[in-house]
């Protein structure tokens, strides 16, 4: 679940049910007024009205539709919701700028949150109370800061448009003529290993409850409120869960066990679990030093290739602008920034060139070998969850501006380079300015870029990006590490990439996976690891270029039932991923999910499904 700001998670959830109309109309706009009236009456008194109550029980949310991302289902709805977000953001900003208490401005938001069945009284007050200095922070700052940009970017909407013309801008990229490196051929290989999400939990709890009634369960001290039946696996949990302990010590055992010869390992983030609303500083601390500890000790002399996940800053998602050092709220991310370099570095994985620009941002850059560099972004920023994108909206960091010309240089040195990028490209929840600019960047340098690897999704998925221009050629692919958790519906896994020793474009993937159910079955017993498949035996692929992926994307295109193996993949073959099955607009879907860059940029997406 993408719980987030609820100041503004609240205020775009009222919405009038059975509203079709895009234009909001006078008895809309009484209603917008009434109903901020009746908030403006809880903040200043702490009473809800009758009035408020029957607004808040008509508009309440269903209870299927917690641990959800909130936008997706926003976005069904019509543009009185982008007036009634605007409207009621304002009256909170307005509540700081007059003095308003902080404790009383957290208890209206919070009082709203579990009146609309958002969720229950402990995750509204604990993700309110997480994120509110950061929120009252960025109002204190930024006085010019309209409740509509609020709204434009955590809706990011064709019905809740971001017109402040802060938050358009552009990053200057090369406009030479790509030079293409010569690469003599060779059948050499080596193996790269991802590990991504493993979500670590350190209050999992095996047989506690499977099916809370909170963003995550399986957790000590939720075994009483147990009314389903369902009860946590040992191993891990197919419902909302996160990972014990033993699983990821488990999965980096098979790692080890499995693969003698590894060059690399990328890690893709998300080391933290998804108890948003009670993580705090100290206990993310823990858990990066103890997982990035236990890497270490597991491959050794292997260098491990690190980049952050959005869970890791505490609150969730959000990551401060460097020149942000004021600690006094813990609103700064620079502990975060300062620890990982440390650990990172002091590991031998990097070098002590790349401490100042993960001190800037997060991100950095290496060359492990003549001709091959590895750019490691934090694209976490671009999530339109992290509120720091309202305080500084233009190029968060320098790290695009820095990505363009890194990229440059290695052009200009014959360097091949693979990225990696926690947020998959195209994702719906990266601020589109953002995701525009960097497929620009892409788009310039893709001859030079062999492959992407993100993570974030928990899925085994692939983009096939295509070229600004000429939107018939792909020029670019992005591998997903899946995820060791099994958050949620999914087996966990890892992938082994078989490079090219001189070109570093990928030969094939391997993913290995359990059958969580058969594991749980066993819990005595280390879980049966196995190859689910070779992605080019598996869609009968001469070769992973650009050209057969994209006959591959075609094929699905013509063949729906090409498309239904992926989805199987796609869920890790799962027990209740493959049992709900994927209906045609789910294959819909996920043809387009492989095809789109940016964010509301439907245009491969249309090509594709046109040829169905």
């Amino acid at each position: 679940m993408k719980l987030s700001w609820l100041f503004v998670a609240i205020a775009t959830t009222l919405f009038v049910q059975n509203v079709v109309s895009n234009t909001i109309s006078t008895a809309e706009e009484r209603l917008v007024a009434a109903i901020t009236a009746e908030v403006d009456v809880l903040a200043k008194t702490g009473v809800v009205t009758e009035e408020l109550k029957a607004y808040l029980a008509e508009l309440a949310f269903p209870t299927l539709t917690r641990n959800t991302d909130l936008t997706s289902y926003i976005e069904q709805r019509s543009s009185l919701t982008c007036t009634l977000c605007t409207s009621l953001v304002n009256v909170i900003m307005g509540y700081r700028k007059i003095g308003l208490a902080e404790e009383t401005i957290i208890s209206t938001i919070t009082t709203l949150c579990v009146n609309l069945n958002i969720e229950g009284e402990d995750v509204c007050r604990g993700v309110i109370e997480l994120n509110a200095p950061i929120a009252f922070y960025i109002v204190d700052h930024k006085p010019n800061l309209a409740a509509a940009s609020v709204c434009g970017i955590v809706l990011q909407s064709s019905s809740c448009p971001l017109t402040d013309e802060e938050f358009e801008w552009t990053v200057e990229v090369d406009d030479g003529e790509p030079v293409h490196i010569s690469s003599e051929e060779t059948k050499e290989t080596f193996r790269i290993v991802q590990i991504s999400d493993p979500h670590y939990d350190p209050v999992y709890e095996a047989y506690g409850n499977a099916y809370c009634d909170e963003p995550t369960c399986c957790r000590v001290g939720q075994n009483d409120t147990n009314t389903s039946g369902a009860v946590a696996g040992y191993w891990g949990d197919y419902n909302d869960c996160d990972s014990p302990w033993y699983a990821i010590t488990d999965a980096l055992d098979q790692i080890k066990s499995q693969e003698q010869e590894i060059e690399y390992v990328y890690f893709t983030g998300d080391i933290i679990d998804h108890g948003v609303w009670e993580t705090t500083r100290e206990g993310n601390i823990k858990a990066i030093n103890k997982t990035f500890k236990q890497l270490y000790e597991t491959f050794g002399s292997v260098p491990v290739y690190p980049i952050f996940g959005n869970h890791e800053p505490n609150p969730t998602n959000v990551f401060a602008p460097s020149d942000v050092t004021d600690d006094e709220y813990e609103v700064s991310t620079t502990w975060l920034y300062e620890l990982s370099a440390d650990i990172w570095i002091q590991y031998g994985w990097l070098p002590e060139s790349t401490r100042s620009t993960i001190l800037e941002g997060g991100y950095y850059t290496l060359s492990p070998k003549t001709g091959f560099r590895i750019i490691a972004l934090n694209n976490n920023i671009c999530y339109v969850y992290n509120w720091w994108l309202l305080y500084e909206p233009q190029d968060p960091s320098g790290q695009l501006k820095w990505l363009a010309d890194t990229l440059l240089q290695a052009e200009i040195d014959g360097e091949f380079v693979h990225i990696l990028a926690h947020v998959p490209p195209g994702t719906g929840s990266c601020q589109y300015t953002w995701g525009r600019e960097y497929r620009k960047i892409i788009n310039r340098f893709a001859h030079i870029i062999p492959a992407e690897f993100n993570g974030h999704s928990h899925n085994d998925e692939i983009r096939v990006i295509y070229d600004l221009e000429d939107t018939t050629e792909a020029i670019r692919v992005a591998w997903n590490g899946g995820s060791i958790s099994t958050y949620s519906d999914v087996n966990p896994n890892y992938k082994v990439y078989s490079v090219n020793a001189n070109n570093y474009a990928i030969e094939d993937v391997d993913t290995w996976i359990y059958n969580l159910t058969l594991a749980n079955e066993s819990p005595d017993k280390n879980p049966t690891w196995f190859k689910s498949y070779s992605f080019k035996d598996q869609y009968g692929l001469e070769d992973l270029s650009l050209s057969s992926l994209n006959d591959l994307v075609l094929r699905m295109a013509y063949n729906s039932s090409i498309i239904s193996t992926y989805y199987g993949h796609y869920v890790k073959q799962s027990d209740p991923g493959l049992e709900s099955g994927c209906s045609d607009s789910c294959l819909t879907n996920q043809l387009c999910k492989i095809v789109t860059a940016v964010a509301d940029d439907s245009t491969q997406c249309n090509y594709f499904t046109s040829l169905a």
